[in-house]
């Protein structure tokens, strides 16, 4: 009930506003004992980016100490991006385009149901985006939320049937958005339950609730010039919310116990309270953190093997969401979606070349830990070299394949790990074709090539 009052205080306030680190490695474990449905890369590649980072000079920085100075001011730039806004960057046309989109092509909802051929052109109604932009106002997150394609929490599945739909790939989940995010507020719902927001990655739809309003004070005391980025998963936190890696926080103190931070509360009136909380030492860094492989990798080993998860969804990630959340504590700014992460730095191109020929390029020209591979719809992180090939760390779905009546699928592994680009090839239903390395097209150098 408190949730939904606050959110209805904002929405009213709105529209009158309106019109008026570095742990010892442990050792090697031996190759685990094939598990039926398991690629050969995962029995025989140590699960751990500290293992690859410990042949890559570990503590050598990937940044001078100019560069690491200017990717934290493009950092800090991208994130209060919408509080220097007077209006959304993307217009109606891209706004109404789900509502389109999804009443020719209804989908399926979370239980695997045909959506009712009504359904998109009732969220649409209640959208109300004929009047669009009617706000124009700085808030921020003040919850962990979601921006969402239509108003709406319910999902739209494609035929679950499908190789590579159903759960979790839900087409109205645009990103996980974490608590503390600048945000601009465009348009609200008839009922005021929903917002239309831009964050500093892209926009949605989130909860009413999951906002709240700032002005010149509140943003004065935010933008301390000071941050502290979150390196564990599940913090556990105020309003008995967890906080993740991909967090920032204004750092308004520090000692031996830890970091004092700034964070938003729902306040009165939907208008968001600036508090202060203390993060433990090991929970949080003052950013940026050194790029070193070293540190790198133990945020990255604090992600590996968890679910993938599409755009955020369910407090998962997907491969680019890990990604931009992984560079975060570095202050290395990293588009939301893969194909812009692929564009954020210098690039090689790999295409035209043979299997053989871009594992040769990615040895000898990429850079471990500060070296994205890029494919269309997946993004990967290179770790350095296993068994004369690349290894890359990456949240993945799962491998393509041709099964034996000839329709394709897919071979599930749905999480964090590291593989070479040639995973699967063991596996008879994964052809030479279908492999990883095949789709290939870039190199994006977050760190300066060799």
């Amino acid at each position: 009930m408190n949730r939904r009052f606050h959110g209805l205080a904002l929405v009213l306030a709105l529209l009158f506003l309106f019109s008026g680190c570095a742990p010892k490695a442990a050792p090697v474990q031996p190759p685990r004992e094939k598990a039926q449905g398991e690629i050969e890369d995962l029995r025989v590649i140590p699960q751990r980016t500290m293992f690859f980072a410990e042949k890559n000079s570990p503590d050598r920085p990937l940044l001078s100490k100019e560069q690491a100075a200017y990717r934290l001011d493009e950092f800090l730039v991208a994130l209060f991006r919408p509080w220097t806004m007077e209006k959304p960057e993307y217009g109606l046309k891209s706004a109404m385009e789900p509502f389109a989109q999804h009443k020719k092509s209804p989908g399926y909802d979370e239980h695997n149901r045909p959506h009712a051929p009504s359904w998109a052109a009732a969220l649409e109604r209640e959208a109300d985006l004929r009047t669009f932009p009617r706000i124009s106002r700085r808030a921020i997150a003040v919850a962990n939320t979601n921006l969402r394609a239509m108003p709406t929490s319910g999902a739209r599945y494609s035929d679950p049937s499908l190789p590579g739909e159903g759960y979790p790939f839900d087409y109205l989940q645009h990103s996980s958005v974490p608590l503390g995010t600048p945000l601009f507020v465009s348009h609200a719902t008839r009922d005021g339950t929903w917002l239309l927001v831009e964050s500093p990655f892209t926009f949605g739809w989130i909860p009413a609730s999951d906002a709240g309003l700032v002005d010149e004070a509140f943003i004065r005391s935010y933008q301390s010039g000071r941050y502290a980025a979150i390196v564990r998963d599940n913090v556990p936190f105020a309003r008995g919310q967890a906080l993740d890696i991909g967090c920032v926080l204004p750092l308004s103190g520090q000692s031996g116990g830890g970091l004092t931070v700034l964070y938003p509360e729902p306040g009165p009136g939907g208008v968001a309270v600036a508090r202060t909380a203390t993060l433990a030492a090991d929970t949080a860094a003052p950013m940026p953190l050194a790029a070193t492989p070293r540190h790198i990798a133990t945020v990255a080993d604090r992600m590996m093997g968890q679910t993938y998860g599409w755009g955020g969804i369910d407090d998962k990630r997907d491969c680019s969401s890990m990604v931009r959340d992984l560079f975060t504590p570095f202050g290395i700014y990293l588009p939301r979606n893969s194909s812009a992460q692929a564009k954020a730095g210098p690039t090689m191109s790999l295409e035209g070349l043979t299997p053989s020929q871009k594992e040769e390029a990615i040895l000898s020209r990429g850079v471990p830990f500060g070296t994205l591979v890029w494919m269309r719809g997946h993004i990967m992180l290179y770790v350095g070299e296993f068994s004369g090939r690349p290894a890359v760390y990456h949240n993945v779905w799962g491998l393509r394949t041709l099964e034996d009546d000839g329709r394709e699928g897919r071979l599930v592994l749905g999480r964090a790990v590291i593989t070479t680009l040639r995973a699967g090839e063991e596996v008879p239903r994964i052809k030479p074709e279908r492999l990883l390395i095949n789709r290939v097209l870039a190199l994006t150098y977050l760190a300066g090539p060799r």
